[in-house]
């Protein structure tokens, strides 16, 4: 066993629930659910961090903010200024990415004091506890505490200060104040990390969303759960569901204003002819598209279809992948030896979509199916 992977199994020994940690990632997720509530006090990451980049040389131990308060008049929902300790910070991984040492590596190299960002907190409290969770700037108060600073300058909303009439205005119940408190700093975290430092992954932003309630990821969610699907930042298991941005496009395919009844049957689709194989693109995304595209035409397409065109595509090319490869290959070999006929396909998901239609009514025929964009032979 290699050092880190010593230090590691070491540094996890005290805890109940295991969970992966990588210079990329540390699961925030699965190491939240070895403390109260899930929510994590930052000096619980620290070392997890060190163990991952190797010992970073401290520099002193200073406040540069010794003293120093900025507050807004009362009643005002902007942020506020503080100076808090160290075991005053907390993360809940409801509303943050999972930490990345390798990032916290890139700001320590590259460190200035003059340069230093103001991390984001929610200040709320629970069980008579006061919390300030922070939503953005985590790697940033990582370095700052490697760099020696005993107080970290923070700008925080006091959710304590949030008129009751904002919440029911934002869809929240007077007694939800939590709750709220949870929304708001998922919200204001995608808006920022979407557009702004480190690119916020799309797990994470599907994972925020669905934590911090969004109704459509929840619904997504809730089709992913039905079929025994999950997602994740890796194709590392049966169901594995990776593709959270293509998934929302395909939920959006409404019929008569009701959506995700396109990608609930796809994903279906898959999970049936193939039980083993996390979740493809090119395989769900056709598939919901072939749906919408019947339903708008008026297609009837029963479950002897599914089943029909399941086990076409298990027979001639065994697994999802190379389903959705062969296809686009075989369209590519038909255009260039010019072998179809009708208009050309621009993307990988009319590609694949035209090739699912092609193969059935040249295998299958047992329905009528729309017509293909282009029109080859497979």
């Amino acid at each position: 066993m290699n050092s880190i992977k010593k230090d590691i199994q070491q540094y996890q020994s005290k805890f109940k629930h295991q969970f992966d940690m990588e210079s990329k990632a540390i699961d925030l997720r699965a190491m939240s659910e070895n403390f109260d509530d899930g929510i994590i006090p930052l000096g619980g990451i620290f070392q997890a961090i060190q163990i991952m980049t190797g010992p970073l040389k401290p520099r002193q131990s200073m406040d540069p903010y010794k003293d120093g308060e900025i507050v807004n008049p009362p009643g005002i929902l902007a942020s506020q200024t503080a100076f808090i300790r160290w075991d005053e910070a907390f993360l809940w991984p409801l509303f943050q990415r999972d930490v990345a040492p390798n990032h916290v590596l890139k700001i320590y190299r590259d460190f200035e004091p003059t340069a230093v960002i103001t991390p984001c907190a929610i200040k709320f409290k629970w069980n008579d506890k006061t919390y300030y969770c922070i939503w953005d700037g985590h790697h940033t108060m990582q370095v700052c505490k490697i760099m020696g600073y005993t107080r970290f300058k923070i700008d925080y909303v006091d959710i304590d200060m949030i008129p009751q009439e904002q919440m029911i205005k934002d869809g929240f119940g007077a007694d939800q104040r939590i709750q709220y408190a949870v929304w708001l700093a998922g919200r204001n975290m995608i808006r920022i990390n979407s557009k702004n430092k480190r690119k916020l992954h799309p797990y994470d932003e599907f994972m925020i969303k669905l934590e911090t309630k969004d109704k459509d990821t929840v619904s997504i969610n809730n089709i992913l759960v039905k079929h025994d699907c999950q997602a994740k930042r890796h194709a590392n298991q049966p169901g594995a569901f990776t593709q959270p941005m293509s998934g929302k496009e395909c939920y959006d395919l409404d019929r008569n204003g009701v959506k995700g009844v396109f990608f609930d049957r796809a994903v279906k689709f898959h999970r049936t002819v193939w039980p083993r194989s996390p979740l493809v693109l090119e395989i769900f995304r056709p598939m919901s598209y072939l749906y919408k595209q019947a339903d708008l035409e008026g297609y009837t397409l029963d479950e002897g279809f599914d089943r029909d065109l399941g086990e076409l595509l298990r027979k001639t090319y065994g697994d999802p992948d190379s389903t959705q490869e062969s296809i686009k290959e075989s369209y590519k070999t038909a255009v260039e030896n010019g072998n179809g006929q009708g208009s050309m396909c621009q993307t990988d998901q009319q590609k694949v979509t035209a090739g699912l239609i092609n193969l059935y009514e040249q295998k299958v025929n047992k329905i009528r199916l729309p017509i293909g964009q282009y029109r080859w032979t497979l």
